[in-house]
């Protein structure tokens, strides 16, 4: 468990970071004295692109977020030309493998890309990964672990597609709902014991500090994606077991640097892209 005089140093830390957002630059080396803004780039979708939306505005930087349509061809298959034939081949020439979801810096020229490094890079200029190396140590370790859970709600609730990339031979409804019903009784519950666990372990009211880090963006997107599956198709909460939990849901929803994200249209979007079965 932390020492609580690191939640000093936390406080300060970040106050000294909105100051300088404020006054028009950025503490994050090597950024000093000079104001980030970003674009990013995902589907228009929460998906994988909720966590970086939240953590630009808990920050209070500014971002373009670039939101790509999916759209149904006359073949038979989806597309996304504004993606596949707009803006990747062009991010191609600074950035040879760039996929969705991507930042680019316009301070620094970076192109980033793949959630998890996209994720470490936000939070490394915006100062969300930690203030020590225990804490940015289990930021990182937390942040793959929750992408893997969130790879396999993805395999859940996406349809398989076969070796053409069109769209194969999709489930059927029922069982998709059995298969939810699996998940959300037997695959669920270990991983939120092992959250409320590291919860609990560290005191301090987030999984890592006593404020936000990177990886608590994206295990409240985790929950509330489940708490909204759940609900939708009728199955108990997943967090009705798990009181720490469930404070801990409420309390990140209740940050007042995240009411402007909530109350956006950027809340509102689909939780998946149109192929899936929960969108």
């Amino acid at each position: 468990r932390p020492s609580r005089w690191l939640a000093v140093l936390e406080l300060a830390t970040d106050g000294a970071a909105l100051l300088a957002h404020e006054l028009g630059f950025c503490l994050s080396f090597p950024g000093l004295f000079s104001r980030p803004k970003f674009t990013t780039g995902y589907w228009k979708v929460r998906g994988l692109a909720a966590p970086l939306r939240m953590m630009c505005s808990y920050s209070v930087v500014e971002c373009e977020d670039i939101k790509y349509d999916l759209r149904l061809s006359e073949k038979g298959t989806w597309i996304a030309p504004e993606w596949e034939k707009g803006h990747k081949p062009d991010l191609r020439d600074r950035h040879p493998f760039v996929e969705l979801p991507y930042v680019i810096n316009h301070r620094t020229g970076e192109v980033v890309s793949l959630s998890n490094a996209v994720s470490l890079y936000l939070g490394g200029v915006l100062g969300l990964n930690g203030i020590t190396w225990h804490m940015r140590l289990l930021n990182e370790q937390l942040l793959y672990y929750v992408h893997s859970v969130a790879m396999e709600l993805g395999a859940l609730v996406y349809p398989s597609k076969d070796n053409s990339g069109a769209i194969g031979e999709l489930l059927q409804e029922h069982p998709f709902r059995e298969r939810l019903d699996e998940y959300l009784e037997n695959v669920v519950p270990p991983i939120y014991e092992k959250l409320e666990a590291c919860l609990c372990r560290r005191g301090t009211g987030f999984l890592v500090g006593w404020l936000p880090c990177t990886a608590d963006f994206h295990t409240w997107e985790l929950l509330d994606q489940h708490e909204a599956m759940a609900k939708a198709h009728g199955n108990r909460s997943p967090l009705a077991d798990f009181a720490v939990l469930q404070v801990y849901h409420a309390r990140f929803r209740a940050l007042p640097r995240l009411q402007r994200y909530f109350e956006s249209d950027d809340a509102r979007l689909p939780i998946n892209n149109k192929t899936a079965f929960f969108k």
